[in-house]
């Protein structure tokens, strides 16, 4: 049965009026019915026309208004052709991408900073392309530790003198003038951590990270002259005097060396948990809290040898200190463009466990009960005391975004506010040194306030 064009005419008119002409599926419907009509002139309307709405049939039939007259049925519009050809292409790629936010390029995706604007899925009504946004699954960071140590000022003090025969008075190593232990020390540190939610809310991860001291033995000779270990001599009301390696006056002349060892090694693992307070999935605010482990040794070796006679004295000292608490902390991240700024700080509490011992020796062995120096049989041993504290720790780093890696530039600060170090734990009173059983030095313990600070260099993924 063949239908007139004014018939086709108010059927679609009719069916346009109940329905919502600016959806895709009705586009294709009307369609689809223009198709059916075998109308060569209505193909060609539709292909002119800026937007397949209900204004395409309007233009093929002349009007979709019942008060259309028979004369112009007849008359197909071509208004459409004022249309430009880049409007049309932009209403197209608008209908078929099924945005009506903001500005698509070419590649039919947003040109918003992907920082700004997280998944639709995650609380927002625009979703972007995150491929180059550092975002993902999980997070994974290798730094390169150059770090410092507080000086140890404890440790006894190593002079020289200006000849052989004069007494070695200049500072050399040792004391408060020139601490052991301030050499740079070198260490990794790696965090690994997933997403338990596709918005990034809350993650679970682990950190471990380790720095060592030189630990290499420092030789002192003077260059040949007087060069002594200063001590104070408790018989003598606490009057100073030296052990002197090298004396021009003795007969014979003694020769020898003084060799100092101070080692700090410390070790570090954690596992956390973080869910975000403020922000997106990129600048953000999190909550960290979980357990932490650290371990702090350190060591202080003094080695004697006096020559012709090859009397060698060995004076060691050793701390170690283990620490099991809880942490809390704050950790904040923000990024512009490529370069990102992130800073956190948090607090452990727990219970540290400190350890010292002394150890002496002497060979060939002296027919008194001396050991050392330092060491002797006073006050050589083990001794153990807990004590519940807690240690801060700070880090800083500046980064620069290179597609799903960052390099970064950093400052990290960890204080160990009540830990036991090994030059420390001697007693520099000594009443008969290298002569009978004597009753000084005693046994110590103490504690001390300790910090490792420097720089980290890094490199972090994202997956």
């Amino acid at each position: 049965m063949k239908i007139d064009r004014r018939t086709l005419a108010l059927m679609i008119a009719s069916l346009c009026g109940t329905c919502a002409v600016s959806q895709a599926q009705d586009d294709a419907t009307l369609l689809s019915l223009v198709e059916s009509s075998q109308s060569r002139s209505i193909d060609h309307a539709l292909a002119r026309s800026p937007s397949p709405s209900a204004t395409v049939l309007a233009s093929a039939t002349g009007s979709l208004s019942d008060k259309e007259t028979p004369s112009n049925s007849g008359n197909i519009s071509d208004s459409s052709s004022d249309s430009s050809t880049d409007e049309q292409s932009a209403w197209s790629e608008e209908a078929t991408s099924g945005s009506l936010v903001g500005y698509k390029s070419g590649s039919g995706r947003s040109t918003t900073p992907c920082e700004s604007i997280p998944s639709a899925s995650c609380g927002t009504t625009t979703s972007v392309d995150n491929s180059n946004c550092g975002s993902g699954t999980g997070w994974l960071d290798f730094d390169t530790l150059l770090w410092w140590g507080r000086g140890l000022t404890n440790a006894p003090l190593v002079t020289g003198g200006a000849n052989t025969t004069d007494l070695p008075t200049n500072p050399l190593l040792g004391g408060s003038d020139n601490p052991v232990g301030t050499d740079l020390m070198f260490g990794l540190r790696a965090d690994l951590g997933f997403w338990l939610d596709d918005c990034q809310n809350y993650g679970v991860g682990g950190r471990a990270w380790g720095i060592l001291s030189d630990s290499q033995e420092k030789i002192i000779t003077n260059g040949g002259n007087s060069t002594g270990i200063q001590f104070f001599n408790a018989a003598n009301f606490g009057e100073t005097t030296f052990l002197r390696v090298n004396n021009g006056n003795a007969i014979p002349p003694t020769t020898g060396t003084i060799g100092v060892l101070s080692d700090v090694d410390v070790f570090s693992g954690e596992l956390y948990l973080r869910s975000r307070l403020l922000g997106d999935r990129v600048n953000r605010t999190d909550l960290l809290t979980g357990y932490t482990f650290l371990r702090l040794d350190s060591e202080y070796q003094l080695r004697a040898n006096i020559l012709p006679a090859n009397v060698t004295t060995l004076d060691r000292f050793t701390a170690y200190n283990t620490f099991h608490g809880g942490h809390l902390g704050l950790a904040n991240s923000m990024s512009s463009g490529r370069f990102g700024f992130s800073l956190s700080g948090k607090v452990a509490l727990g219970n540290m466990e400190s350890t010292t011992f002394g150890f002496g020796n002497a060979t060939p062995a002296p027919p008194a009960p001396i050991l050392g120096l330092f060491a002797q049989p006073s006050n050589v041993g083990r001794i153990t005391r807990n004590n519940f504290t807690f240690i801060p720790e700070m880090n800083a780093k500046m980064r620069y975004r290179l597609g799903r890696a960052d390099l970064g530039v950093g400052y990290s600060l960890v204080v160990l506010p009540d830990v036991a170090m090994a030059p420390s734990q001697i007693d520099q009173y000594i009443d008969a040194p290298f002569g009978a059983m004597s009753v000084s030095p005693h046994p110590k313990f103490n504690t001390e306030a300790y910090f490792l600070h420097g720089l980290d260099l890094g490199l972090s993924f994202r997956f």
